[in-house]
């Protein structure tokens, strides 16, 4: 009886094993779309990738068969089931005998937007199982499986600068430059190099080694940009050249163009307005106000105008034009000013600069006629006169000395 009971027990625990073993599924072997002939990591997914999948079923049972064999993916986000099968998400094996497999195909989509983690994908399996006979014996058989698929996010950069002043030439501007990892993977041992060009260049250090950037995180480093005194007005590019290692392990590299802006700057200080001469005339006095650009920008259109004192031909506004670095030019005025009396005289210069915005420069002067170089216009026939004169007195002195000397002598 004993030896019986314990028959019966071992038959038992058999038929528990065999049944068990009757199904069963292998992890999934997955390759990224589209991945090139010896790649190294072609079963490396990111976010974006899209994703084969095989899921290979087998029937472990040495006496029965399967049939009807229903292969079905259930995967949560960030993954979305492409359509490759006649029902989406759902793959059918007609029939598998004793020890025999078959591999299910499925293919889906990773979210752009997915994070580094890793992320669950169910599978569930039905099937009709039976033994080959005169009378049927069918049994439905169910198994589900959790698998867990890593996703490695990328780090991707911007570079925002915190007040995109504009430059100016032969001078320094201090930028705040943010660098942002706006990507769903972090950076691991980043790398940030600026390289200028030769007008416009980082003073000081160019490479900077940030460590580690999370995705959604940002950096500030702070250099001076400098444009040398020729650089004309326009945009240049500062490039940002950056190295990491991604989650993933492998090395990646990219280059953002900074742009900045070169604006020649007019300074206070730099149109100089001065008096250069005072002359009297008929009439009046004529005189003489000068300009002087003493800066590295162009002063554009400029239009010198003087109130105060009447000018003797009703022209007030003279048109200077263009001034270059280091260059000057003057008006001329005919002014009615008489006697020893002083007056004064407000200069108003207008200019614009190089985009055409306009500025003003308001100055006055003192005329000092006391002080004024007097000049006769025309023949100066008094000094012809005194010459002729001094010739005159100079011969009868001559004759008289003679008309002496030959007297003497004889």
């Amino acid at each position: 009886m004993r030896l019986l009971a314990k028959s019966g027990l071992l038959l038992l625990v058999f038929a528990l094993l065999t049944s068990s073993y009757a199904l069963s599924v292998d992890d999934p072997q997955y390759v990224v779309d589209n991945s090139e002939f010896g790649e190294t990591n072609p079963n490396v997914i990111h976010p974006g990738d899209d994703v084969n999948i095989w899921i290979k079923v087998v029937n472990d049972n040495y006496d029965k068969q399967l049939k009807d064999v229903k292969v079905e993916i259930s995967p949560h986000y960030p993954f979305e089931i492409k359509q490759v099968n006649p029902e989406t998400g759902v793959a059918e094996i007609s029939h598998l005998n004793e020890g025999e497999s078959d591999t299910a195909y499925f293919k889906i989509h990773v979210s752009e937007n997915a994070p580094s983690d890793e992320y669950r994908i169910d599978v569930t399996v039905t099937a009709t199982e039976y033994e080959s006979g005169d009378e049927p014996n069918e049994r439905e058989k169910t198994l589900t499986k959790i698998y867990y698929v890593p996703i490695y996010g990328i780090a991707k950069f911007e570079i925002n600068l915190d007040d995109n002043n504009p430059i100016n030439p032969s001078e320094s501007e201090e930028l705040e430059v943010y660098i942002k990892n706006q990507g769903t993977g972090t950076a691991k041992y980043l790398t940030l190099n600026l390289a200028g060009t030769s007008d416009l260049n980082i003073v000081g250090p160019t490479t900077f080694y940030l460590e580690s950037l999370s995705p959604q995180t940002q950096k500030l480093i702070t250099v001076d940009a400098y444009a040398i005194p020729t650089t004309e007005d326009g945009i240049y590019s500062i490039n940002a050249n950056i190295e990491w290692i991604g989650e993933d392990g492998a090395e990646y590299t990219s280059s953002i163009p900074i742009n900045l802006k070169v604006k020649s700057t007019i300074f206070d200080n730099q149109p100089f307005l001065y008096l250069d001469g005072v002359k009297a005339i008929s009439g009046g006095q004529e005189v003489t106000i000068a300009l002087a650009n003493r800066g590295t920008s162009k002063l554009k259109h400029c239009v010198l105008e003087i109130d105060g004192a009447v000018e003797l031909n009703d022209n007030y506004i003279r048109y200077i034009g263009d001034l270059e670095e280091d260059d000057s030019d003057s008006g001329i005025y005919e002014l009615e000013v008489f006697g020893d009396s002083k007056t004064n005289i407000t200069a108003t210069l207008t200019y614009f600069n190089e985009y055409h915005e306009e500025f003003t420069l308001v100055q006055e002067f003192e005329l000092d006629p006391a002080n004024s170089q007097v000049k006769q216009e025309g023949t100066n026939y008094t000094f012809i006169g005194l010459i002729v004169v001094l010739a005159v007195i100079a011969y009868i002195l001559y004759r008289r000395w003679k008309k002496r000397k030959n007297s003497e002598e004889e």
